[in-house]
């Protein structure tokens, strides 16, 4: 007996053919916009971990792709006997699915992580400044933009309805996808070998594309070039690697005019400063200092970067001569290099002058000599001490008090109180305080990285390992390296250093 074909099931086969040629071409393009994240990491310099950058390119991003289809698509194929409707459906997830991707990668090239639950709050904090600057125009290319795009999809999707059985005779289809078959099975192969072998090229490579293998301390520091794992079982020193040992300060040029009738003064001290004594100033909940004597603070008070680029740099701060370009009247004071009279004389300009930028770091008793109440009255103040609870803390007259401030934030904070308008990137590690546009701190000491997310400050030290201390309580913590955190300020040290 001869049973003939039903028309349904005949539909069915028709769809789920159709569905995995739309499937394939989506691949195409997944991988085309996943190519960004191959140009937003250092590139592969060993031929092992060249060849293992491009088959987890292309084995990786065909996977989740084809798992994507499997998923929300081929279920579809079966329960849907509409067919416009079906390529409708699936256009659209193929353009939200695509769409996320794409941000995704240009999340990945600003802040060196992917989207996932766990990183929410930071890709809050990243888009927030920029969403809020959105007008309706902007918005409306925004929309029109996903539009076109959903329409690109559409036009695919007849385009291979029309045309399926002129694709079902291609015979170098079967060749394309088995080779990119191998190269998700290579890819897993290598990094097999490389994580027995500890092979650092392509260890380091963790956590490039979504979904892929979850980044460690370790791996983080290697990609960005503060650790060399191989060295790690001889248990040598954690060296910044640079090309050079010299950084050269700025690295982009600073162009901007500043306002010289304004007067700008900071006060600094490494000793403990009572409360009561600084009360006509607001207070910060927290304040970064890794340094221990005062040349080093006012240092870096005034460059505004991390101990590691300052020991690079011989140039002078663009900030002194960006303000002695507009006849900003300073007067600087550093206890140790300065002597009595030159304290006198420093005193003296910061109580009389109308206008101009004073920086001084002195002992607690010459820090509290000044009257601050009247200092305020006509200047805009900035004073860093240790308080009462151990911690370090930024009493001001005109910042964010709930705002978590580090060194390397005061130059642009006072420059930007100047007037000076452009980016902080271009100068400093830093941000100016007036509108903060992130909410973690990071810098170094002895080429270790201290990342600080109130109220917790993560170490990671020269061989990887880290340690989370409570600042509230002044004690280590037991809780999960936060590596989006950590691969977010690692990228943004050296995206600084880099430029």
């Amino acid at each position: 007996m001869i049973y003939n074909e039903s028309p349904r099931r005949k539909q069915i086969v028709q769809q789920v053919s159709w569905g995995h040629w739309f499937a394939f071409a989506n691949i195409l393009m997944a991988s085309a916009i996943s190519s960004v994240y191959l140009f937003s990491s250092p590139l592969a310099d060993t031929p092992i971990s060249f060849v293992y950058l491009i088959t987890t390119w292309l084995g990786h991003t065909s996977f989740i792709t084809f798992l994507g289809f499997v998923i929300l698509v081929l279920p579809l194929c079966y329960k849907i006997t509409n067919l416009n409707v079906l390529k409708a459906s699936a256009s659209v997830i193929a353009a939200v699915c695509l769409a996320l991707l794409a941000f995704d990668a240009l999340l990945y090239n600003k802040t060196g992580f992917h989207i996932t639950f766990s990183s929410a709050e930071l890709v809050k904090n990243e888009a927030q400044g920029q969403i809020a600057a959105f007008g309706w125009l902007q918005w409306f290319y925004f929309v029109l933009l996903f539009i076109i795009w959903l329409m690109f999809q559409l036009v695919i999707a007849n385009a291979i309805f029309k045309r399926i059985g002129r694709f079902q005779r291609i015979k170098m289809v079967r060749y394309v996808i088995a080779a990119l078959v191998l190269c998700f099975v290579s890819s897993h192969a290598i990094h097999v070998w490389a994580d027995a072998r500890l092979y650092t090229p392509v260890l380091k490579q963790d956590n490039m594309f979504p979904l892929s293998y979850p980044a460690t301390a370790k791996t983080l520091m290697a990609r960005y070039g503060f650790i060399d794992l191989q060295q790690l079982e001889q248990q040598e020193q954690l060296q910044y690697n640079s090309e050079t040992s010299r950084f050269n300060y700025p690295p982009k040029q600073v162009y901007c005019s500043v306002d010289n009738t304004k007067k700008i003064v900071v006060l600094a001290s490494l000793d403990t400063v009572k409360n009561s004594d600084i009360s006509s100033l607001t207070a910060n909940q927290f304040h970064l200092n890794l340094q221990q004597e005062p040349a080093g603070l006012a240092r870096q008070l005034l460059f505004g970067i991390p101990s590691n680029l300052l020991s690079m740099t011989s140039s002078p701060a663009i900030a002194t001569e960006l303000l002695a370009a507009f006849d900003v009247n300073t007067g600087f004071y550093t206890a140790g290099e300065s002597n009595t009279a030159e304290f006198e004389s420093f005193t003296q300009a910061v109580n009389s002058a109308n206008a101009g930028f004073f920086m001084g770091v002195m002992s607690n008793e010459k820090l509290l000599g000044f009257d601050l109440s009247t200092l305020q009255q006509n200047a805009q103040v900035l004073v860093i001490a240790k308080s009462e609870d151990a911690t370090f803390k930024l009493w001001s007259n005109f910042v964010q008090s709930n705002q978590i401030s580090t060194n390397e934030d005061i130059i642009p904070t006072v420059l930007s109180e100047f007037g000076c308008l452009a980016p902080s990137i271009r100068f400093s590690t830093g941000q100016a305080l007036q509108s903060p546009t992130r909410q973690w701190l990071v810098s170094t000491q002895n080429n270790n990285v201290i990342v600080v997310r109130y109220p917790l400050l993560t170490e990671v030290s020269k061989d990887g390992s880290y340690e989370v201390t409570d600042l509230t309580t002044q004690s280590k913590v037991l809780v999960d390296l936060d590596t989006n955190l950590l691969s977010r300020s690692i990228k943004h040290l050296r995206d600084f250093s880099d430029k």
